[in-house]
């Protein structure tokens, strides 16, 4: 990426072909999440992003370089280097060690053929230095142009230190090097400037999504989430012929609880059972979600699970439940839960008619006594 080594202006031609290394950095992670998702994983979005960005800048980095070994012209993607370095210390959040730093460096400098270059090992070591001073400025973030300049200077200043060795070995005119470190100086600010809005609009989406998918109160899964979850399983379940069986249940004399102890107490008791419910789950099976989709009542979705599969893990849920002491301002507060079961049958054409059974059997809990699971 030289003035020199383009046909068209350099500078619109570098700017928009590192646009399109990020934005199809961007839309590669967002596919492969959605990917993993669909079939059943739930996997971070910012570990996937952090794990595919430093592969992907490998790669590119190394087919680069690849493409120019051995030529008068080994330096011309030097300024992507430099970007792929930052991009890598400063954009994901990864704890990279030092082993792992030197290991990339000695491959890169072998498949490059400079092991032998006694200047090379100077370049590592300034990227090397590039990396950590990044890494080291992405730790101490305050407002957005303080976060800029305490980005562009360092990042500048060690590409400086770069170019002056590039120059030096392969004899580089001074233009050549100012025009090398304009073209830097715009690179990093485009990347500072558009990963900031996608990691900005991300962050926010991310906010928006658990807002819409779960509960404000039990922070478990709400409604909403419930509802898409089902009609994806139900789906699937119908489709492939696996097993699904749907638990509900609710507390038992909860207006008695608000009603006796407050409605602070209430809440307590409701999020704290979530809690209990959703450890209980992790330990059972971590696949397993909670979700509350009423006022005290709560659901879950076992998928792949026939009502004999999943007998032993709700009545292990109703047990936890009640063996459970919640104390608030106070007062011992104990509780039970009632709970209806039902598994996916042929001849349920809807969703409905899973969910009316299992409602219905939760009734009949609830009639003869509460304290119950009915399965049916």
């Amino acid at each position: 990426m030289t003035w020199s080594h383009w046909f068209v202006a350099p500078a619109i031609t570098s700017l928009f072909f590192l646009l399109g290394v990020l934005t199809l950095y961007w839309f590669l992670t967002n596919r492969i999440v959605r990917l993993l998702q669909k079939f059943g994983y739930h996997p971070d979005p910012e570990a996937v992003r952090n794990v595919f960005g430093l592969l992907y800048m490998i790669v590119i980095i190394f087919g680069l370089q690849f493409s120019v070994r051995d030529s008068a012209n080994s330096w011309v993607f030097s300024n992507f280097k430099i970007f792929a370095v930052v991009f890598v210390s400063y954009f994901l959040l990864m704890d990279i060690h030092w082993w792992e730093t030197i290991g990339t460096i000695l491959i890169y400098m072998g498949i490059n053929g400079t092991l032998g270059i006694p200047l090379s090992w100077i370049y590592a070591g300034v990227y090397v230095a590039l990396f950590y001073v990044m890494k080291a400025m992405r730790t101490r973030k305050q407002d957005h142009w303080t976060d800029y300049f305490r980005f562009i200077i360092p990042s500048l200043i060690l590409s400086a230190i770069l170019w002056a060795l590039i120059g030096f070995r392969f004899h580089l005119t001074t233009t050549n090097i100012l025009w090398e470190m304009l073209f830097i100086f715009l690179l990093l600010s485009m990347m500072y400037l558009y990963v900031d809005s996608l990691m900005t609009g991300a962050a926010t989406l991310a906010q928006l999504t658990y807002t819409t998918n779960f509960d404000e109160l039990t922070h478990v899964n709400n409604y909403f989430a419930f509802k898409n979850d089902f009609e994806e399983q139900f789906a699937h379940s119908r489709t492939t012929n696996q097993p699904l069986t749907l638990m509900l249940f609710d507390i038992d004399h909860f207006k008695q609880v608000n009603d006796t102890y407050g409605h602070l107490a209430g809440d307590y008791v409701l999020s704290h059972t979530a809690q209990l419910v959703t450890k209980q789950l992790g330990e059972l099976d971590e696949t397993l979600h909670l979700y509350r989709t009423g006022g005290e009542e709560f659901t879950i979705l076992f998928t792949g699970y026939t009502t004999e599969q999943a007998a032993p893990l709700v009545h292990s849920i109703a047990q936890r439940v009640c063996e459970a002491h919640f104390s608030h301002d106070g007062h011992q507060i104990s509780i039970s839960i009632s709970v209806g079961v039902t598994q996916l049958r042929t001849d349920d054409d809807q969703r409905v008619d899973i969910f009316h059974r299992a409602d219905s059997n939760l009734y009949h809990s609830k009639q003869t006594g509460r304290d119950r699971v009915t399965i049916q």
